[in-house]
């Protein structure tokens, strides 16, 4: 079932243009059909606070204090939850006299707790965005004919903040009444005039990271607290959101580039997703399934290579480098791998820039927002499981799934390399599941089996990454690599050979893990049936 916007709660929708995409979206329809109200122009200063420490910003709170006109205006929000670009949050919201501050002013005790102890004058001003903000609402109904009241705000602006400014031109879509859905469905239409981004990220976000001079940080998944007697069609919309708010938090990092670990993380995200949609396929319609499956696909293929050459540089080059410091051929092979990295982040990029990428992002965060596989497509025997309770199908998928990895890895010490992908593409959708449904079971009960499927994976995953380099290499030296610098050829020799020597070195540790995984019992039931 949808959820309708509660009052103290603010829920609304970035979407992030060039200032000319603005001008253009802000003349076209719904904004300037015959019934629409007339805009309200503003110019608004927003000065945000917070302790030397950062505190509140390490509670998950924005506290502000806007100038409007002669007006100022004490805004707390707290909780951020974002998904696809939506942000659901808790606020906070008063007139004061002046731009100081005003702490006991504030009479939510929700929010009086979350600030927490703050003496006098411990709020300083960290950074300000000066807004031209262009504001109209937009009535009528949504996709599904129910009515809808939708604010929408055109920002154009700065952030400033250390002596630093960033340029701000963005949409806020704010829901006043009805369904979040209302807010997609008004974003995909504008996105069929010009193309926007989703801005993951909330202005105060962006306001620290300037302040501060943080690069965006990378996040792992959070972790599910669903009850055995969770119904199905319950947890089926925790889980895809829980994987679509892990990779999306990873957007900003990812496109950064600096870190690594942001591109993992939003391809984690993004194959939890994958594995999340095919634990549940059988409830989903098949033409649900077949879209939401190819559009993270295409988007998972973009962001491969990047992760690839992040591998090959830190896990495989760099152990070889510290053995061979002196080596010039290895020298050469870094430069020509980092230039290919760097190429990699740039498709990145485009990927995450592209409007299909946007539209996925809107159409799913509508979808799931609406619970859009209730239609008429669902089978009779698809409805009576997404209304059982959860631990019937936990229970039947995790056996099914142990079942399926322990029979691709009969015979492991003879498997060839081809096989053992497979068991390790098996044990990733085995984990991966596992996460999903493991807080269903006693605590701790779980930790045996994972631990030895950790240990499989990695032992798997390094056999895979060894595979991997041969083919980057290949790229590299090949005959379409075009000209090579002298060096470069030898010292693929030299990393093949290296690696070649080591999985040879590693095969006992690799069927040792199988061993223990297999002899492992598993959590959920004592005794397979």
């Amino acid at each position: 079932m949808a959820r309708d916007v509660s009052a103290g709660t603010e829920v609304e929708l970035k979407l992030a243009a060039d200032p000319e995409t603005l001008e253009r979206l802000w003349q076209a329809p719904p904004f300037r059909s015959d019934d629409a109200a007339t805009p309200k122009i503003k110019q608004l200063e927003n000065t945000y606070y917070d302790t030397a420490d950062l505190r509140l910003r390490k509670r998950g709170l924005a506290f502000r204090i806007r100038r409007d006109g002669t007006r100022f205006i004490q805004t707390v929000k707290t909780g951020d939850d974002t998904a696809a670009g939506l942000f659901s949050r808790g606020e906070w919201e008063g007139e004061v006299p002046t731009a100081e501050p005003q702490l006991d002013v504030i009479d939510d005790p929700e929010i009086r707790a979350a600030l927490g102890l703050i003496l006098p004058g411990e709020l300083r001003p960290i950074f300000t965005t000066r807004v031209h903000r262009e504001v109209l609402k937009v009535n009528g109904t949504d996709s599904l004919g129910r009515l809808k009241v939708i604010e929408a705000a055109f920002d154009r602006g700065v952030i400033e903040a250390a002596g630093a400014e960033q340029p701000l031109s963005e949409i806020e879509l704010e829901l006043v009444e009805g369904t979040p859905r209302a807010l997609f469905d008004l974003a995909l239409a504008l996105q069929d005039i010009a193309p926007t981004q989703l801005e993951t990220r909330s202005k105060s976000a962006r306001g620290y990271a300037l302040a501060t001079g943080r690069r965006p940080a990378w996040h792992t998944a959070k972790p599910l607290d669903l009850k055995p007697q969770t119904k199905t069609d319950n947890a089926l919309a925790a889980i895809l959101e829980t994987c679509l708010l892990h990779w999306t938090a990873n957007e900003a990092a990812a496109f950064d580039g600096s870190d690594p670990e942001g591109v993992h993380q939003l391809r984690v995200g993004l194959r939890r997703f994958r594995s999340a949609l095919s634990v549940f396929r059988e409830l989903l319609p098949e033409d649900h399934y077949t879209w939401l499956n190819g559009e993270a696909r295409w988007a998972l293929a973009s962001l491969g290579p990047a992760r690839d050459w992040d591998v090959f540089l830190a896990e495989l080059l760099s152990p070889l480098e510290k053995e061979r410091p002196e080596d010039e051929d290895l020298a050469v092979l870094r430069k020509a791998a980092e230039r290919r990295r760097d190429e990699a982040y740039d498709q990145v990029r485009e990927t995450l820039s592209d409007p299909r990428y946007t539209r996925f992002l809107l159409r799913l965060g509508g979808w799931l927002e609406d619970r859009s596989w209730h239609c008429a497509a669902l089978t009779p025997a698809q409805a009576v499981w997404l209304d059982q309770p959860l631990i019937t199908l936990a229970n039947k998928l995790l056996t099914k799934r142990h079942r399926k990895t322990l029979k691709l890895g009969r015979n492991f010490d003879k498997l060839s390399i081809e096989k053992r992908h497979e068991v390790r593409l098996a044990v990733k959708k085995m984990r991966y599941t596992t996460e999903f449904f493991r807080s269903l079971y006693a605590a701790k009960t779980e930790k045996p089996y994972l631990k030895a499927m950790r240990g499989l994976q990695e032992s798997l995953g390094h056999l895979n990454d060894v595979a991997v380099a041969e083919t980057l290499l290949a790229e590299l030296t090949g005959p379409g690599a075009g000209r090579r610098p002298a060096g470069l050829q030898q010292a693929a020799g030299k990393v093949i050979g290296w690696y070649a020597y080591g999985v040879l070195s590693f095969e006992p540790e690799m069927r040792q893990n199988w061993k223990a995984f297999a002899k492992t019992d598993p959590f959920w039931t004592k005794k397979l049936k």
